[in-house]
């Protein structure tokens, strides 16, 4: 028997389970919990031949993660408030006289409450929410409860979270729903709960939700060199030669190994110390990272509040407000509709104070839905408090079936009488279904981060002239804030599935306006990202590497004025084999002013010289791509350079466009020749023509992941530096690795570097941190001039990286594209 009386923690405590471990079957959600994301690494460095006595073969490949969530997917986070929340101090009757009579004086009083209707106001603590009901997002439902209320904290608590008022059951509201999607089959991401144990609501007949922790996953996670071994060592146990038992667990141990490395990335270097904060942060970058999640659930306690309730409960509040915050801070905005929060809590509490300054176990209580489909405004009923006696409970009006039931149907997809047992009213907390946006138009999602890939160099082709018809997608300019998809899977040499990201030239030519183009995965949400500067007078070309979104095209936004735009591609980026990139330290190639690796003098018109890469700055001769920094400096006349492989013919495509006395920098990744070598050409008066190596392509190194574009560097803004330019005789100290989803044990990074504000003519120069300034440059500005250029460089000491500009102040932008990853 449960004591009546149980505490709160005794009663959470009780309907919670941690991980069990599964003699019979070996799923990859019980064994990473074994291994590595609960019980720790002891058993892995430990006794194993142990641990598999224990276990029979059973293991199940579906049970990784699902993958992105469906565009018309709804992702609820359910915030649960142990200990019976205080609900007429949440939500205030502002003009009700028996509140204040009963209360004294731990009512709120009038004036301090945030007014959200004549006779309503929400706990002063609560500004986070009082924004969402100025928005019309948020739904209050009052007098929330269910049939012959318990007291018990257990038993409510029970009752709550199974989504059942009466009988007894081993299964929750939700754990059914995760039933209803999977069957029997196995999931790792559809539902978990972020903490350290299971929470009944999450458990089914035949699934259950994964626990998250809180704190970063450790064994699989670590950067040491001896750890890094110590995985590989249990990567190289798979093999079916000794059956398919040792080849299960072997696979399983390097399932925990993907799944830490995939998770703490996720996780920045500290969390906030309030429970909740910290927890609803990660459930957003769960989200952010789209694994494939569609319920979250966070809890906190004490809201127990017998005594003290002028200390306590306004805490709580603070506390519930400072999450709410900062959910929506770290959730990218492209989840906006599709992301839906709620609130539970076991009971309500009297409407009489006691004489210890605190409130009893009531019976009923209001809660909250918002997020920006909610239909925002109250509904329910809220419970009468006249001719209520000091222990008297008030009534409810909303059975809790009737409110998972609209969160069931009207949210997550239907399924309430199944999971609920019976048919119970939908109180329509929804203006709109998962997906859409208030203005109707379908959300295009958020771009997410790409499998790892491997490189495939082609021969340069052109996908796209909007000055010719070339791709058949545009024949005129791109007028202000109108975007382009651009067709790329499928489309020359790329295939038309596997592929992951692209590498192409993107050139504004005839703008008639300063402005930029934003390039992007296609059919995803806009960043606020740039990748080149536009403007009159002048083509403007930079490279991009960016990742393909589902419907096989990127997209292009021009901001400002009437722009044409060109698209050449150079390679893709595959699932499938290919090259892996390693990088370099930038090293000069050639330099036509001073005869360093090419002839010296100016390059003339239509002369194609051949240089040498292979066995050069690095590049060995099994390399088959080079990517090169390429600069044009005292140009005679307009024109434009371009790179292609010795012994190819040359494409129709650019690399560096150009007028007269510019200095164009442009980042090439090109297919080597023959004989290693590439062919230098263009077409103009004559230019000097600078190439500086940053690394290579070949059998082995690292494999990239395209990230949703991320602006990472904004000197003007403070963002990643202080609020400042960088100066002559300084240089900036960027951190990159645990940053905008580029792990800790990233080999490379690629970015998007912009100078602005320029002072005066002057160079950025890019390098590893830690790793001595190298004699290259990336980007040639001169005074006033905003310009872009695209940048693939080594990580140095913490997964940083070094920018400075030597001769004049200016202010830097970057924005992250990818990284690289062994």
């Amino acid at each position: 028997m449960l004591d009546p009386d149980i505490t709160t923690y005794e009663a959470y405590t009780h309907l919670h389970v941690a991980e069990q471990l599964d003699r019979q079957t070996l799923d990859r959600r019980r064994f990473l919990q074994l291994i590595g994301m609960g019980m720790g690494a002891g058993l892995v460095a430990g006794s194993t031949s142990n641990l598999l006595d224990q276990l029979m073969i059973g293991h199940d490949r579906s049970a990784w993660a699902a993958g992105p969530v469906a565009a018309d997917d709804g992702i609820l986070l359910v915030i649960c408030m142990f200990g019976g929340n205080d609900g007429l101090n949440t939500v205030v009757p502002l003009t009700d006289g028996n509140y204040y009579q009963q209360r004294g004086s731990l009512a709120v009083p009038a004036a301090q409450a945030l007014q959200i209707t004549g006779d309503t106001g929400l706990h002063p603590n609560l500004p986070a929410l009082k924004s969402f009901w100025d928005r019309g997002q948020l739904a209050v439902v009052e007098g929330i409860g269910y049939p012959t209320p318990d007291l018990s904290h257990f038993s409510s608590m029970a009752k709550w979270m199974s989504g059942q008022p009466a009988g007894v059951t081993s299964t929750g509201w939700l754990g059914r729903w995760l039933d209803g999607n999977l069957g029997s089959s196995k999931n790792l991401y559809l539902g978990a709960e972020v903490g350290h144990s299971v929470p009944l609501h999450m458990i089914g007949a035949v699934q259950r939700g994964t626990v998250v922790p809180t704190e970063r996953p450790d064994f699989g996670a670590s950067y040491d060199v001896l750890d890094q071994r110590l995985y590989q060592s249990m990567r190289a146990l798979y093999t079916t030669a000794h059956g398919p038992w040792h080849a299960a667990v072997a696979e399983a141990y390097a399932d925990q190994l993907d799944l830490a490395a995939a998770l703490a990335p996720l996780y920045p270097t500290t969390l906030p110390g309030s429970e909740i904060v910290a927890k609803v942060e990660v459930a957003a970058r769960l989200i952010n990272a789209n694994l494939g999640l569609r319920v979250l659930t966070a809890s906190w306690a004490d809201f127990d509040s017998h005594a003290a309730q002028p200390n306590m409960h306004p805490l709580r509040m603070s506390e519930l407000n400072a999450a709410v915050a900062r959910f929506f801070e770290i959730l990218d905005p492209a989840w906006s509709s599709r992301v839906t929060v709620m609130t539970f809590s076991e009971f309500g509490r009297t409407s009489w104070a006691n004489a210890g300054s605190g409130t009893d176990h009531g019976t009923a209580a209001p809660h909250f839905v918002f997020g920006q489909n909610v239909r925002g405004g109250m509904y329910g009923q809220r419970p009468g408090l006249a001719g209520l006696g000091r222990w008297d409970r008030m009534a409810h009006h909303v059975d809790f079936r009737s409110y998972y039931a609209s969160i069931l149907d009207g949210w997550l997809g239907g399924g309430s009488s199944d999971v609920l047992g019976g048919t119970f009213e939908n109180l329509g907390l929804f203006a709109r279904p998962p997906g859409v946006n208030p203005d109707g138009s379908l959300s295009p999602g958020p771009a997410v981060v790409s499998a790892a890939s491997s490189f495939v160099p082609l021969s340069p082709f052109r996908v796209l002239d909007t000055r010719d018809w070339t791709g058949g997608v545009l024949n005129r300019a791109l007028f202000a804030n109108e975007s382009l998809r651009v067709p790329i899977a499928g489309v020359g040499q790329v295939p038309p599935t596997g592929a992951v990201a692209v590498v192409a030239n993107v050139t504004s030519v005839g703008a008639t306006q300063p402005g930029f183009f934003a390039v992007y995965p296609g059919s995803t949400m806009r960043p606020e990202t740039s990748n080149l500067n536009t403007g009159p007078g002048r083509p403007v070309p930079n490279l991009v590497i960016m990742g393909i979104g589902t419907d096989g095209c990127i997209e292009i936004l021009n901001s400002h004025g009437e722009s044409d735009c060109v698209v050449d591609v150079f390679g893709y980026f595959t699932v499938d084999s290919g090259d892996r990139f390693t990088p370099l330290a930038p090293q000069r190639l050639f330099d036509t002013r001073d005869g360093v690796g090419i002839r010296p003098g100016k390059l003339a018109h239509a002369s194609p010289v051949d240089i040498q890469v292979a066995g050069l700055a690095g590049v060995p001769a099994s390399a088959s791509a080079v990517v090169i920094n390429l600069t044009v400096t005292e140009p005679e006349s307009p024109g434009w350079m371009r790179l292609t492989p010795t012994g190819q013919a040359a494409a129709g495509t650019s690399n560096v466009n150009f007028v007269a006395g510019n200095v164009v920098p442009n980042l090439v990744i090109c297919k080597l020749g023959v004989g290693g070598q590439v062919t230098l050409d263009g077409v103009g008066s004559g230019a000097h023509v600078v190439g500086d190596v940053f690394g290579y392509f070949g059998s082995s190194g690292s494999l990239l992941r395209a990230v949703p574009p991320r602006r990472l560097l904004d000197t003007r803004e403070g963002i990643g530096a202080q609020r400042a330019p960088v100066t002559p005789g300084t240089s900036l100290r960027l951190a990159v690795a645990g940053r905008a989803q580029v792990p800790a044990n990233a080999t490379a990074v690629v970015l998007n570097v912009t100078a602005t504000n320029v002072a005066g003519p002057s160079f950025v120069t890019v390098w590893p941190a830690d790793s001595g300034q190298p004699g290259t440059s990336n980007l040639n500005m001169v005074g006033g001039q905003t310009i872009a250029n695209l940048v693939i460089c080594r990580l140095g000491s913490g997964g940083a990286l070094e920018l400075t500009s030597p001769v004049a102040s200016c202010d830097l932008i970057a924005d992250v594209l990818g990284y690289f990853i062994n």
